[in-house]
């Protein structure tokens, strides 16, 4: 995808608050490493594949309901979705576990250090506060490179981590355990959940399919109804039946 068909997406997107899917460019090839033991569905436990760092989880950690999103920190559709996200997250945090997965798309230079500096928060216990202002100040970092880019992450880490040690943040960009999590979330992506776009949410493993959806809402809407489901507070025929219904008003 070059530069001038990704500015006429997001000027699309600005637009019309259309969701942008950005396609793997690979197509997809056998598996590299097994992992078709681990169930994707659930929380997955630190062990030695992930470089011994498990799912990333807020809200419910206990619940039979997990939602999993796979994204890429660079990608802006996901960046205009991660409000609608939170907003999910608000509404049924107390019932539903929510974990990130991290699919770093090859053609966005910097979605594999914004996904280390996510994970090397999250050795210091600050995860979803730099997840957060990865994506909302995604413009400050996603053009940067080499030291500049480093010295952009670690000023937004200082930002969000009170209690921080950025020199050991900074160490971490590299730390092989970390650059192993996110080859092991994209495997887990690609492979097996059949991830061919951004961002990808799946309830209890079913994903959740977006692709005709229109605006933000619409897409919070369809994740909203899977969970119901999922919880049994609502059948799949009255989901289905909202749909058809949305679809013939267009």
């Amino acid at each position: 995808m070059n530069k001038f068909t990704v500015a006429i997406i997001i000027l699309i997107l600005g637009a019309f608050g259309a969701l942008v899917a950005f396609s793997i460019i690979h197509p997809n090839q056998e598996p590299e490493t097994d992992y078709s033991s681990i169930n994707t569905g659930k929380i997955i436990e630190a062990r030695e594949e992930n470089g011994y760092i498990a799912d990333h989880v807020r809200g419910n950690a206990n619940s039979s309901v997990v939602v999993v999103e796979y994204a890429d920190y660079q990608c802006p559709g996901c960046a205009s979705m991660a409000p609608h996200i939170d907003s999910i997250y608000n509404k049924y945090k107390d019932e539903v576990a929510f974990v990130f997965r991290n699919f770093p798309i090859s053609g966005h230079a910097n979605a594999r250090a914004a996904s280390a500096a996510a994970e090397a928060a999250g050795k210091q216990g600050y995860y979803w506060e730099m997840y957060e202002i990865l994506y909302s100040n995604q413009s400050s970092w996603k053009e940067k490179t080499g030291e500049a880019r480093t010295n952009t992450l670690a000023e937004l880490f200082a930002g969000v981590a009170k209690d921080g040690d950025v020199n050991q943040f900074r160490t971490d960009l590299s730390n092989e355990d970390i650059l192993k999590k996110i080859d092991f979330d994209y495997a887990l992506g690609k492979d097996y959940d059949n991830v061919t776009a951004t961002p990808s949410v799946h309830v209890n493993g079913e994903w959740v399919d977006i692709t005709d959806i229109k605006t933000f809402d619409e897409v919070e809407d369809a994740i909203c109804d899977k969970i119901d489901i999922a919880l049994g507070k609502k059948s799949a025929s009255t989901a289905e039946t909202k749909t058809s219904s949305a679809s013939a008003e267009e």
